[in-house]
C-alpha cells in the first residue's frame, strides 16, 4: 500500500477557479518526491490537501491508509509539514518550541529525542535562545525540528 495515495484530486475555490484538475499520484514509503512546475500550478495546494489544511472538492486522499478527511486526525500525525513562511513563536525557547510541537500531536514529552533532532539540525547549543533571536537559516531549522518533534512517517520541506 502506498504511503500517500492521491487518486482524481480536485480543488475548486469559491468564484471558480480550479486549482487542482484530477491529480492522481501513489507515493510508496521511503520514496523521495520533488513536485515542480511554475507558480499557480498548484504544488502547494495539492500539500495543504494531504496535510488536511485546505479541503479537497473531489477525490481522495490517503496517508498511511488513513483518509484525510475521515479520518483526519490519523493521517495528519504521520505528515510533518515545514511550511513556507517562517512562523515560529517569537518569545519562546527552541526547545519548548519543538517540544510543544511534539504535544500537540499528542505525543509525550521525549528529551532524548528532543535532544537528538536538535544536535542532528546543529540547534542544541542554541536550545534555550529565544527564536526571534534567531538567523533566518536557524529559524528555517527550528522549523524543521518541529516536523520531526511527532515522528511523521512523511515529510513536506
Amino acid at each position: 500500500m502506498p504511503m500517500v495515495e492521491i487518486r482524481d484530486v480536485r480543488k475548486q475555490y469559491d468564484g471558480g477557479f480550479e486549482a487542482l484538475k484530477g491529480v492522481s499520484l501513489s507515493i510508496e514509503e521511503g520514496e523521495i518526491l520533488a513536485l515542480l512546475g511554475p507558480n499557480g500550478a498548484g504544488k502547494t495546494t495539492l500539500i495543504s490537501a494531504i496535510c488536511g489544511i485546505t479541503r479537497i472538492t473531489g477525490g481522495t486522499i490517503h496517508v498511511g491508509g488513513h483518509d484525510v478527511i475521515e479520518d483526519y486526525r490519523a493521517a495528519r500525525g504521520l505528515v510533518g509539514l515545514v511550511p513556507q513562511e517562517l512562523t515560529l513563536e517569537p518569545f519562546d525557547t527552541v526547545i519548548n518550541t519543538v517540544r510543544f510541537a511534539r504535544g500537540v500531536f499528542g505525543k509525550r514529552r521525549d528529551d532524548a529525542l528532543t535532544e537528538s533532532i536538535l544536535r542532528k539540525l546543529s540547534l542544541w547549543d542554541k536550545r534555550d535562545s529565544v527564536t526571534r533571536e534567531l538567523s533566518g537559516g536557524m529559524k528555517r531549522r527550528v522549523l524543521i525540528a518541529k516536523a520531526l518533534a511527532h515522528e511523521p512517517r512523511v515529510l513536506f520541506l
